[in-house]
């Protein structure tokens, strides 16, 4: 095993034909600094929500003032995104690909290339704790782990694959962490679940009728303020309801996606076998709370 700087050895022949991993590869300290930040974007989630839902105990309004929501969104990116975003960087920092030829694991990063000797990797390790995603570490015949952790999107592929040669890789793959990534990475999105028409278009619908029983509520009429105040006026209303609708509709869902995933790793590491329908029925909780339990709640106050 070893490591080069640029420029990179070219590849060995019939290496294009090896298969080849989209891998994220973590020393132990980045690592635990992307769990710190998903961990406090988390965490700033359900804060916010909890102080959304406070609000809405003591009486605030669908549509509230231009300066509390833009409060709301600064904390929302400071508390929220920051951490995500913090994460993400991560992400694209430690990507590579691992590409396993018949001899050798070639693991390709930012200028700097490792290439393993199949024969002096004992076995292979799933980390316990999927985040901040599946993952793996190595373990080399002279008992010390590789000193970088592989976080892989499709791990049942790389298992299979480097089952050829380790046999605790068939062990590795049937692990819940395992099979708890693995499920999520099959799962098949619809475009009910694309942030552009959950976050953005869905929140329309709330935004029209309560944007439309307000114009009626308080200038008697559909285009009352349009026709007493002018178009600026008008829009502005308008945009402060989508505004409000949007950011309690992503607070909301927040919490949901958080319990599901919780409740998705508990069922996974009970019942391991069953982690692609434990996840199914994760995000089939999500979107029924999301685009029915939501509008059922905003009703309520009509009944």
């Amino acid at each position: 095993m070893h490591a080069a700087a640029e420029p990179v050895p070219p590849p060995t022949p019939g290496a294009d034909a090896a298969p080849r991993f989209q891998v994220h590869a973590w020393r132990p300290a980045l690592r635990l600094l992307a769990i710190a930040a998903q961990t406090i974007g988390t965490g700033s989630l359900l804060y916010l929500a909890a102080a959304a839902f406070q609000g809405s105990l003591e009486g605030l309004e669908p549509l509230v003032p231009f300066g509390l929501i833009l409060r709301l969104a600064l904390q929302l990116v400071a508390l929220l995104l920051l951490p995500w975003a913090l994460a993400a960087l991560l992400r694209r920092v430690t990507s590579g690909t691992l590409t396993v030829e018949p001899s050798r694991l070639v693991l390709q990063l930012r200028g700097v290339h490792f290439e393993i000797p199949r024969d002096s990797v004992s076995s292979v390790e799933p980390w316990k704790l999927p985040l901040p995603g599946a993952g793996l570490a190595l373990r080399m015949k002279s008992g010390r782990r590789f000193q970088y952790q592989l976080q892989v999107e499709n791990p049942a592929a790389l298992l299979s694959t480097l089952g050829l040669t380790l046999p605790t890789a068939a062990t590795a793959s049937a692990h819940p962490g395992t099979r708890f990534g693995q499920a999520l990475h099959d799962l098949r999105r619809r475009f009910w679940d694309k942030p552009a028409f959950k976050f953005g278009l869905f929140p329309l619908l709330p935004t029209g009728v309560m944007f439309r029983a307000h114009q009626y509520i308080t200038f008697g009429g559909p285009f009352g303020e349009y026709d007493l105040l002018g178009l600026a006026a008008y829009l502005k209303t308008f945009a402060a309801f989508w505004h409000s609708f949007a950011l309690g509709l992503l607070l909301y869902a927040g919490v949901w996606r958080i319990a599901a995933e919780l409740l998705a790793f508990g069922l996974t590491w009970l019942l391991p076998s069953r982690a692609h329908g434990v996840r199914q029925f994760a995000e089939w909780v999500c979107r029924l709370a999301y685009y029915v339990g939501a509008p059922a709640i905003m009703v309520q106050p009509f009944l």
